[in-house]
């Protein structure tokens, strides 16, 4: 069962490092959303991302202060 750590609900730390990797993701479903021409989603998904770009720069902030 060890295999799966990490995979269920809620299991993965809110670290910088994650939180860019779910930018990445959501920024490639931005641009597939906006060439498809579904822009409503591409909206909804852009709101989305400024949520969590200032959840990433607090939480890179915070990780600075610990580290010092």
């Amino acid at each position: 069962m060890d295999n799966f750590e990490g995979y269920g609900f809620g299991d993965r730390p809110v670290t910088g490092v994650n939180l860019l990797l779910l930018l990445g993701e959501m920024e490639g479903v931005y641009q597939h959303l906006k060439y498809m021409g579904f822009e409503e989603d591409m909206n909804t998904v852009d709101k989305m991302k400024k949520r969590y770009y200032s959840l990433y720069f607090k939480t890179i902030k915070e990780e600075k202060a610990n580290t010092n």
